[in-house]
């Protein structure tokens, strides 16, 4: 009996130490990027291996929601990349990662509250290697609509109020609504310049201030597609114009070319016959690119899409577009130089929204040193700002009754 007992304690442990003794291959972790916003917390992991075999399941008491890697050993640099991220504002509490077996590597969220998640691996794109990327979505999302007259609900009582609050605390109905769509965010940057800014954060710091602008000196209600630094999809930023029921729709970009001379600023619009010039075509495909380094699972296009975005493209829809985006670039050309003098058109996702005129507006070429240092600086956002909120004014000053349903 004694001796049947040792052969089974021997053979455990010969056992395990062979478990120890194969070699997993390292997940080879070079960062770990959090974007938290309020409808959803996007984790990205960016890794080396090629190929990586995912379980997952959800826990309560507390809410964790659990990814094993089988097949993969644990690395100082995952462990390394977890000490820098910052859950603020995230749906996280923490992240923790260990060798749960000798061939599962555990990641372990740790969760604020109850969420929705969704699991998928991207390949290799523009910069980044792969990238294991976990959403976890709010249970609850907020109406945009509601949310957005909550925000000025809250601030009835301040000293100061501008027209549009005042209209709004009177009798909750609004003339104009105009949809900001500061491009890019989160995984996707953007166009970065020569002393390292990013396309995302000055777009983004343009269109708060433009908001500010045109709230405080009219009786407009402006809407961002993101007040934060998170990846929306092109999809998602129309569907988010279409939810607060826009009647203007502005993308705010910043230009790049190969050669650092290039300068000045564009204005596009969407074009149902092909693009204006090879400039224009290739500007589109970069700006579509978006969703592929940001971070969109992309699904193939059925034809019942495929004809709801050529529904889209109406005649009258591109016709306003195009005024719209000519009084754009006459105000831009007043505060600074124009790459061209005339507006270009082209098939640009982000545009194709029914029935609401989309200008795409490239506010300078941010490869351009010279016109970096503008970006990056308060008072030409400012200028760019005011000039977008002129050209606004004058288009729906000389088009009343495209805004008359709102009277």
């Amino acid at each position: 009996m004694i001796q049947r007992r040792q052969f089974i304690i021997l053979s455990s442990l010969i056992i395990m130490s062979n478990a120890r003794a194969k070699q997993f291959p390292p997940l080879k972790v070079f960062a770990v990027r959090i974007w938290p916003s309020q409808e959803f917390t996007r984790i990205a992991i960016e890794y080396l291996q090629q190929d990586i075999n995912i379980s997952s399941f959800s826990l309560k008491y507390p809410d964790r929601f659990v990814l094993d890697l089988k097949g993969n050993s644990l690395t100082d640099s995952f462990a390394d990349s977890l000490k820098s991220v910052s859950y603020e504002g995230s749906h996280l509490r923490r992240i923790r990662v260990n060798q749960f077996r000798p061939n599962v590597l555990r990641i372990v969220f740790d969760l604020k509250q109850q969420i929705k998640p969704a699991v998928f691996v991207l390949p290799p794109i523009a910069h980044y290697q792969n990238r294991l990327v976990v959403d976890l979505f709010s249970l609850i999302t907020p109406d945009p609509l509601l949310s957005f007259l909550k925000q000025y609900e809250s601030r009835k009582n301040k000293e100061k109020l501008s027209k549009f609050e005042q209209n709004v605390a009177k009798n909750n109905e609004i003339q104009i609504t105009i949809a900001l769509d500061p491009g890019h965010g989160g995984e996707d940057p953007g166009a970065v310049g020569k002393k390292g800014t990013r396309e995302k954060d000055v777009v983004l710091q343009i269109a708060k201030k433009l908001k500010k602008i045109i709230e405080t000196n009219s009786e407009k209600r402006v809407f961002l597609t993101r007040n934060q630094d998170y990846f929306l999809s092109l999809r998602k930023r129309i569907k988010k114009a279409q939810a607060i029921k826009a009647d203007l729709f502005i993308s705010i970009h910043a230009d790049a070319w190969i050669k650092p001379e290039a300068r000045g600023a564009s204005v596009y619009v969407l074009s149902d016959k092909g693009a204006s010039s090879e400039m224009a075509r290739w500007m589109a495909k970069k700006e579509n690119l978006s969703d592929l380094i940001g971070g969109e699972k992309l699904q193939k296009p059925t034809n019942e899409l495929a004809k709801t975005l050529l529904d889209m493209s109406t005649s009258a829809q591109i016709r306003d577009s195009s005024e719209l985006g000519s009084n754009i670039l006459s105000e831009l050309g007043n505060i600074s130089k124009l790459h061209k003098n005339s507006i270009e058109k082209a098939s640009f996702a982000v545009l194709k929204a029914p029935n609401i005129p989309s200008v795409l507006v490239e506010t300078a070429f941010i490869s351009n040193p010279i016109e970096e240092m503008r970006l990056k600086n308060f008072r030409h956002q400012t200028k760019i700002a005011k000039a977008l909120s002129k050209a606004l004014d004058k288009f729906i000053k000389n088009n009343p009754a495209l805004f008359s349903k709102m009277s």
